[in-house]
Order: structure tokens, then C-alpha cells, then sequence
């Protein structure tokens, strides 16, 4: 009889219990689409002609609204340490897709200012799929704030840097012109001035330097962030 009660309890729960992981697996699905789709429109927006500054890589947009991401989704999830931003007092029960929407759209509105009209029927759509009500406002608070303050810490990142002109040539040790390093739009080479800006989400030069190769059954190098990220916030929400 006590083993019968047993299986009948578990008979009982488990529906529940698989309805929960159902659940939860997805909402991480949702949170996954939606990041999907906005690294889609980011895509768009640095194919357009013209969108892109020509001494600007598009690798450092990708990298600030995918960290400004992180760190929004993080600081509901709470399971990860926060890349640059800290967020206190989030609810857990704050809407991680509508976090990722505005946080990509905080990031992007700064970053293509242009693209301004896309951008905001962009965020309308992804916020229509996600139910009215507390948790959807707490999760776009989260979101914009985090885009914002990314946004700040990366203002001054050097990317803005007057380029170091660059004389083109065929001579030994110089580079010859080419469409691909010099569209006829600008007289710059593309990326010139990538040394004078801080690193994206990468580990330290430093730590990939070595005198000699090393050895095959001795310590690796562990991977550091830069010291840049030492930069690191906090918001209270």
C-alpha cells in the first residue's frame, strides 16, 4: 500500500512537474528568438549603404547591444556575473524578452539614430508578443536602462578617433588602394583607427603573449577580461 500511494503521488505530480520545465524551456526559447531577431535588424542596418562610418568595424555595435543584452537578461536571471552593469532590486519575475528588446533598442536608437522610425516598429513588434502588465514593464525598465548606461561607458571606447591618414601606394610595405579597403564614399581606410579603441568583449592581449610556446602538460593561460571592463556600474531599480 505505501508504495502504491507513492507511485500514485508521483502520478499526480508529474504533470505539473513536466508542465514547469515546459515552461520554462519556453520562455528560454522566446528570449532566444528574440535575440536572434535582433541581431537580424542589426544585420540590416550595417548592410544598408552608408549606415556604417567607414572607420568604424560593425563588430563593435554587435558587440555593445549583445552585451547590453547579457547584462539586461542577467540581471534578472541572476545566475552570471554582469559583464559592465549591475542592476539591483530586479524583479526574478521580470520579463526577460521585453529586457532584450529594449535593451537592443536602447543600444541601436544610439548607435543609428536614422534608423530611428525602423527601430521603434521594431521594438513595438516584439513587445506586442509579450502579455501587458507588470512583468513586461520591469523587464523593458531593465532593458532600457542597461542599453543606456552600455551605451555611456562605450561613448568614450576611442572609436571616435580622428583617423590616422594613411597614404596609399604600390611601393614595398604599403597597401595598395582596393574597394574593399577604401570605397570610393570615403578616402579613409576602413577600421584605420581600430588600435585607439578600447577591446570589445575579449581577453587580454597579455595573457596570449608568450616568450616561448607552452609547455604541453603545464598551465594554461587563463583567459582575463580586459581592464577595461574594471569599468563596471551599478543601477538601482
Amino acid at each position: 500500500m505505501p508504495h502504491f500511494r507513492t507511485l500514485l503521488a508521483l502520478l499526480c505530480i508529474s504533470p505539473l512537474a513536466w508542465l514547469s520545465v515546459a515552461s520554462g524551456a519556453e520562455s528560454a526559447a522566446t528570449s532566444i528568438d528574440a535575440v536572434v531577431q535582433w541581431n537580424k535588424t542589426l544585420l540590416t542596418i550595417v548592410r544598408t549603404p552608408g549606415a556604417q562610418p567607414a572607420t568604424v568595424h560593425p563588430t563593435r555595435s554587435f558587440a555593445i547591444m549583445h552585451a547590453a543584452i547579457y547584462d539586461a537578461v542577467n540581471a534578472i536571471d541572476g545566475t552570471h556575473e554582469p559583464y559592465l552593469i549591475r542592476v539591483e532590486d530586479v524583479s526574478r519575475h521580470a520579463s526577460q524578452e521585453a529586457a532584450v528588446a529594449a535593451a537592443a533598442h536602447a543600444v541601436l536608437s544610439g548607435l543609428y539614430p536614422t534608423f530611428q522610425v525602423t527601430l521603434d516598429a521594431q521594438l513595438d513588434q516584439s513587445l506586442a508578443q509579450i502579455p501587458d502588465g507588470l512583468s513586461k514593464a520591469a523587464g523593458v525598465s531593465v532593458g532600457r536602462a542597461v542599453g543606456q548606461a552600455i551605451l555611456t561607458l562605450r561613448s568614450d571606447d576611442g572609436s571616435a578617433a580622428r583617423p590616422v591618414p594613411y597614404v596609399f601606394g604600390n611601393a614595398p610595405r604599403t597597401m595598395p588602394r582596393t574597394p574593399r579597403l577604401s570605397p570610393p564614399s570615403s578616402p579613409a581606410a576602413r577600421a584605420q583607427n581600430r588600435s585607439r579603441s578600447a577591446p570589445r568583449l575579449a581577453v587580454s592581449p597579455r595573457c596570449l603573449r608568450r616568450a616561448r610556446p607552452n609547455a604541453i602538460r603545464g598551465p594554461t593561460c587563463s583567459p582575463r577580461l580586459c581592464s577595461w571592463t574594471s569599468r563596471r556600474g551599478s543601477i538601482s531599480m
